[in-house]
């Protein structure tokens, strides 16, 4: 119910917020954007570059669509953590701290909401897309696995960029970071839990699994295991900038 009620009451501040940044209006497009890529334009470009250079795509769809598992979730956790770094700015956050209300109930609306927003975006979009058949079970448990991407990055950008100038640069640096895993998926299997290290490695493998009909079951347990220490780990770290 207060979860409920925080939503109301800034979601439309968030709305307002976003439409007037000429940087964030832009971003909630990006999964259509994606999805309609993905759909109408990867098979095409597969058929040609197989006619013109004998070269065949479809064996990488699904790290194609794996990609796709975290971008989605990415694209929210990038407005919410720009958000963020602009209440901070602003200094909106230090006045939220003198009401009744609760750091932790504000987190918990910065945390659940991108979390929830990413999961459900995900499960739409993906069929959309249609470039991989996957089990809805699996969906469902690869989406929210994916979607911890979205508070995470969020807090990163928060919680460790000085400014929304610094945010910025910060990006560039997270998204190679939240890539990287997918550099595994050229490697053996028994090299690949080094990236395991990497929050965004466990959706990945999880979906991998999924599409190949393996047991993933581990991998969701590790995963769920690691984002949650990842996000302990951003959300004290940002605790000790509010707390300065």
């Amino acid at each position: 119910m207060k979860t409920l009620l925080l939503f109301r009451a800034f979601a439309p501040v968030d709305f307002k917020n976003i439409w007037r940044d000429a940087m964030l209006v832009w971003i909630p497009l990006l999964p259509l954007i994606l999805t309609l890529a993905l759909r109408f334009l990867a098979p095409p470009l597969a058929d040609l570059l197989l006619r013109q250079f004998d070269l065949d795509l479809t064996p990488y769809y699904p790290l194609l669509m794996s990609m796709f598992v975290l971008l989605i979730p990415a694209t929210v956790g990038m407005i919410v953590g720009f958000l963020l770094l602009d209440e901070r700015d602003e200094r909106t956050l230090l006045a939220l701290m003198v009401t009744p209300m609760s750091n932790t109930s504000y987190l918990t609306y910065r945390i659940g909401v991108p979390l929830v927003i990413g999961f459900f975006i995900t499960l739409i979009t993906y069929p959309l897309a249609g470039l991989v058949p996957i089990a809805p079970l699996d969906l469902v448990i690869v989406s929210l696995l994916g979607a911890f991407t979205a508070p995470l990055i969020a807090l990163f950008l928060a919680a460790l960029s000085e400014n929304k100038v610094a945010g910025l640069a910060m990006l560039k640096m997270l998204n190679g970071i939240t890539i990287l895993p997918i550099v595994s998926y050229f490697v053996p299997a028994n090299w690949q839990w080094l990236a395991g290290i990497i929050p965004t490695y466990w959706s990945l493998k999880v979906f991998w699994s999924a599409v190949a009909g393996d047991g993933y079951w581990l991998y969701v347990l590790i995963g769920l295991m690691v984002n949650v220490i990842a996000l302990v780990l951003l959300l004290r770290r940002w605790n000790t900038i509010m707390h300065r």
